[in-house]
């Protein structure tokens, strides 16, 4: 089915909210937004008296400490590259011991500053959150980077190939640019046995706009902001990478689609030479993701 051209439901920008509900609008899957949701956890210097050439925002949960330090010394050890990259890791309040957890996070951020964290509860259903939170970062914190990257953290994410072979650090920025693994005709899930169950009150259309799958997508920095700004205007849904699609469709700004293959949203098994060749690989975490990074980089010149 294609996308039907309804408009996505708005809400008066403005218009007080409060932490429970949209104004006129309950449910218990929409998140409340727009709202001040306020940075318990900032970072705000990371980026300044500098301009960085890409951003990785990392989707974690808040008690996964563990898949952070992993990150940190695999493909987000950020001294590897040889253009400027800055690492952070986008948390909402822990549902896991949340006292404890909440002083941990707190600990690990003095450590290693890449930590960033609103006042919402870090829920699936909130990921959507998670997103506009790392958006108003950008936008507020770091507007001097190239392009951003939103991966999840149980990818493989081969971040030489997405900076010399995507993105081209030797050219000139894009803009309005929006990329990763496309899906169209699309519609969301009305069956509440599945986690991606989005009712009628919440999206009335049958189809969602084309959009980006989750585990990764790259945008150049403009939109950060463009699209900060029109989720303020429309009812904010709980599927994150499927309202990215709608803020697009919003925008009128459609994703752009890449060279085949980059964006692997099914795992595939560790080849050497094809993982040169892409950009994300889903489903490596731990000490799988340990193995497969020190073969890689300790191979990275191995004629293929």
């Amino acid at each position: 089915m294609r996308y039907d051209g309804s408009e996505p439901v708005k809400i008066q920008k403005n218009q007080p909210v409060n932490n429970l509900t949209y104004p006129a609008f309950q449910h218990p899957l929409a998140p409340p937004y727009p709202f001040p949701y306020t940075f318990l956890i900032n970072q705000p210097d990371k980026c300044k008296n500098r301009k960085p050439f890409l951003v990785l925002m990392v989707f974690v949960k808040s008690h996964d400490e563990e898949s952070r330090q992993t990150i940190r010394e695999t493909w987000g050890n950020v001294s590897l590259y040889d253009v400027d990259v800055v690492r952070i890791f986008l948390v909402g309040l822990p549902q896991v011991t949340p006292d404890k957890n909440q002083l941990l996070l707190e600990e690990e951020s003095r450590t290693f500053g890449d930590i960033i964290q609103q006042d919402f509860m870090d829920t699936y259903y909130n990921l959507t959150l998670k997103t506009l939170m790392g958006l108003e970062w950008v936008t507020k914190f770091c507007p001097s980077t190239s392009y951003v990257m939103k991966v999840d953290s149980d990818v493989f994410l081969n971040v030489d190939f997405l900076v010399h072979q995507l993105l081209h650090p030797d050219l000139p920025v894009r803009k309005n640019y929006f990329t990763g693994d496309i899906r169209t005709n699309t519609g969301p899930m009305r069956s509440r046995k599945y986690k991606w169950y989005v009712p009628r009150e919440i999206y009335p259309n049958d189809t969602y706009p084309p959009y980006c799958t989750g585990p990764g997508y790259v945008f150049s920095v403009d939109m950060a902001q463009k699209i900060y700004d029109v989720a303020q205007q429309i009812r904010v849904i709980p599927i994150e990478d499927a309202f990215m699609g709608i803020c697009l469709y919003e925008l009128h700004i459609p994703p752009t689609i890449p060279p085949g293959g980059l964006f692997n949203i099914v795992r595939l098994e560790y080849d050497l030479c094809k993982f040169r060749t892409v950009v994300i690989v889903t489903d490596y975490a731990g000490k799988v993701l340990r193995n497969v990074w020190e073969d890689f980089w300790a191979n990275k010149t191995h004629m293929c």
